[in-house]
């Protein structure tokens, strides 16, 4: 990493180096209101400055020693100036009169002895103005030593002041309203961990290793990394160590200058490169195959007498199959595997075996260089990075199994080479390394960590027999639907059926009334004859009656009504997975209390956010 990496992996570092082991934050809501009271610190300490000591005597003797001295070398300096001027012009003088020869050397006696005077003076004035320093600065060596410890005081306590207002701050924004951060882990530390899934510039891997490593290194344990993507994904972790002061150790493959078997015994070297060429499949045919190489492998090394490298290993099977050899042999190494010539089968199985035991060292050997001081492949350091180049190719295969057989080997050390073993891109190793890898790690009490992008073939098989399983972004769908299965299923009761109903009616009616009435009345006697003069009278009344009514009334009806139905579906859709973002993760544990399914994401920067908690228990 270059130096533009170092601000950014300094401030990671200062918030991620916390334990216990995070794999990730999830976001999750608060009850609103809720309250913390206690938790303000007292206020911020200041700096005060001591009061100085009275020294205003001493600077002043100091001053005085000082302009005479000044005075004193100003005098000298004139002196020299006008003899300098007068003397030529005084010998002009007295040769005028006559008087040279006699006069000038005592002229010029009388002017040296007067400089040499002056000068003389100098060196008291000098001593006096040492003096007055000295004692000015023992006078005031008691307050500068009092005024540096107190200020050490103080900057413990700014520092104290500021770390508590810190976590203060942490806590309070981690019970505002709205969403928080909160770490997310496995219950127990699992033995094993499989990483599945993943962006092709595996930025998930890289943003995993980095929240996760962080806080594993904070707990003073050492990771190893077995990188076979080419992609670097330990490079963010190893930047981030770095910047907090731990000691790391990378290696890159191809390259030179490495002692692939450093500190690997015969045995674990034979079964480090048998299993390498044959494969750990247990068929009858494959069983013979492996059984002629190691034979084939222990004559070679037991005629070996300097370092065994992949080049010598080569050379020596070269000559076991009467083919000219590379000339990193010694005599005596050549002259003793020709003696053991005859006792290789001569059958046409036998020779095809040695050809492609032969031809497969070959391809390892290219381009290795060993020299005196090689590093080792695994070192005592707090990180160790292995990686190789990217592509997919033989010698690519061949190198990744040797590392990873190189790895179970050295689990078995006398001391362990990491507590934490992770292997990015595990998938190119094939179930069996797999499962050989964990079973070695489980017995040496290493925790290991797969990284698989497709979970297909016989590694689906052995995907979380661990314990703990990350799921993250898939691609593929078929991928997608076997990490959905091994989530799980469960049963839900989901709207099947929704019916919904709208009536109206209005109505809308009236009538009128109408009612007449006339009355007529007279007076007038009765009889056939009237009476001239007689009164008379006649009343006539009229009256009608009118009355109107309406009505009007408007109803509406709504119903609704849902059937839901019981059905048995993936928790996580696979879908989903498929639209995850780059770091983010689906975190399966299985505990003694039930399996437990978690959304988080693995992003090293969310730890800069509002609102985060960095320890479990903070949360």
């Amino acid at each position: 990493m270059g130096d533009e990496a170092v601000p950014w992996a300094a401030e990671l570092g200062e918030r991620l180096f916390v334990t216990p082991g995070r794999w990730g934050w999830r976001s999750v809501d608060v009850v609103a209101g809720e309250r913390h009271d206690g938790l303000v610190p007292s206020e911020r300490p200041e700096w005060v400055e001591p009061p100085r000591p009275d020294t205003s005597e001493l600077r002043r003797a100091v001053s005085v020693a000082f302009w005479a001295l000044m005075g004193q070398v100003l005098a000298v300096v004139g002196g020299l100036v006008a003899a300098g001027v007068l003397l030529p012009r005084m010998r002009q003088w007295l040769a005028e009169q006559g008087f040279e020869g006699d006069a000038y050397p005592a002229v010029r006696l009388f002017a040296g002895i007067g400089l040499l005077v002056l000068a003389f003076k100098v060196l008291p004035r000098m001593g006096a103005y040492y003096v007055a320093l000295r004692n000015q600065r023992e006078f005031e060596a008691p307050f500068r030593r009092a005024r540096r410890l107190e200020r050490q005081r103080y900057e413990t306590a700014a520092a104290e002041w500021n770390d508590a207002i810190r976590r203060r701050d942490e806590r309070v924004h981690a019970r505002r309203d709205g969403p928080e951060w909160i770490p997310v882990l496995p219950e127990v530390p699992p033995a094993r961990t499989d990483v599945i899934g993943g962006d092709p510039r595996r930025h998930g891997w890289a943003s995993l290793l980095v929240t996760l490593g962080t806080s594993v290194l904070a707990g003073g344990e050492r990771i190893a990394l077995l990188d076979l993507t080419g992609r670097d994904v330990g490079g963010g972790l190893e930047a981030v160590a770095r910047a907090r002061g731990r000691a790391t150790h990378r290696v890159d493959l191809p390259g030179a200058g490495v002692d692939l078997f450093a500190g690997v015994g015969e045995e674990a070297l034979l079964d480090v490169v048998t299993y390498t060429l044959t494969g750990r499949d247990e068929t009858g045919d494959l069983r013979h195959e492996r059984a002629l190489t190691r034979d084939l492998l222990r004559q070679v090394l037991r005629t070996l007498d300097g370092p065994v490298t992949l080049a010598r290993l080569a050379a020596g099977v070269q000559v076991l199959r009467r083919a000219t050899a590379a000339p990193v042999l010694t005599p005596a190494e050549l002259r003793q595997l020709a003696e053991r010539v005859g006792e290789v089968g001569d059958d046409d199985w036998s020779v095809r075996q040695l050809r492609f035991v032969a031809g497969q060292l070959a391809v390892l050997s290219d381009g290795e260089t060993v020299r005196v001081g090689s590093r080792p492949l695994w070192a005592d350091a707090a990180l160790s990075v292995v990686a190789t180049a990217g592509g997919r190719d033989d010698r690519k295969d061949l190198v990744d199994r040797m590392l990873a057989h190189l790895a179970q080997a050295t689990m078995h050390r006398g001391r362990r080479f990491a507590d934490v073993f992770v292997v990015a891109g595990a998938d190119r190793l094939g179930a069996a390394t797999l499962e050989m890898l964990s079973d070695n790690a489980r017995a040496a009490g290493i925790r290991l960590i797969l990284m698989i992008d497709q979970p297909q073939g016989d590694i689906e098989r052995t995907v979380g027999t661990g314990g703990a399983v990350c799921v993250m972004k898939l691609f593929n769908h078929r991928d997608a639907e076997v990490a959905a299965a091994f989530i799980g299923r469960e049963h839900r009761f989901v709207v099947s059926q929704v019916t919904r109903e709208v009536g109206r009616a209005f109505t809308d009616g009236g009538g009128d009334t109408f009612t007449g009435a006339t009355d007529r009345a007279s007076n007038a006697l009765p009889g056939a004859v009237r009476v001239r003069g007689a009164t008379t009278g006649l009343a006539e009344s009229r009256g009608h009656t009118w009355s109107g009514v309406r009505s009007w009334s408007s109803t509406q009806q709504v119903s609704s009504a849902s059937v839901s139905s019981r059905v048995y579906e993936f928790l996580v859709d696979p879908q989903q997975l498929r639209s995850l973002p780059e770091t983010s993760f689906v975190l399966v544990d299985n505990t003694a209390r039930g399996r437990r399914v978690e959304l988080a994401d693995g992003n090293p920067g969310i730890c800069l956010l509002d609102r985060v908690a960095l320890r479990g228990e903070d949360g």
